[in-house]
């Protein structure tokens, strides 16, 4: 890559921050209540959205089926890390986490977090 190519590239990305997508996938235990578990999705993605976040929750349909997806986007890292720093000092979010916790209605499969990249 030579040095025209480089500072190009560098200029494109002065001022704008990439986006930003966290995952939580998460699986039902037997026997869990369906009604409980959306109902906490949409408990945790009012608090998201609160504080920043696009949320979307989706039913895994391929791969690890059975499976549920809480999604939440961010225009840029930055909108990210306010998002983080709101909710980790928001009462409320502690409180819901410790409900969610306590009604043990589904298990941790993965999470994972993507920046976006310009191509």
């Amino acid at each position: 890559m030579t040095n025209r190519v480089i500072w190009r590239h560098h200029f494109s990305l002065v001022g704008k921050m990439p986006a930003v997508v966290m995952q939580f996938v998460s699986h039902p235990r037997p026997g869990s209540d369906l009604a409980t578990i959306l109902q906490l999705a949409k408990d945790g993605a009012t608090l998201w959205r609160k504080h920043g976040a696009d949320v979307s929750y989706g039913s895994v349909i391929g791969g690890e089926v059975g499976n549920y997806a809480f999604v939440a986007r961010f225009d840029s890292v930055e909108a990210y890390g306010r998002t983080l720093a709101a909710l980790g000092a928001d009462p409320a979010f502690a409180e819901f986490q410790a409900k969610r916790l306590k009604a043990g209605q589904s298990d941790w499969v993965r999470s994972n977090m993507a920046i976006q990249v310009d191509i």
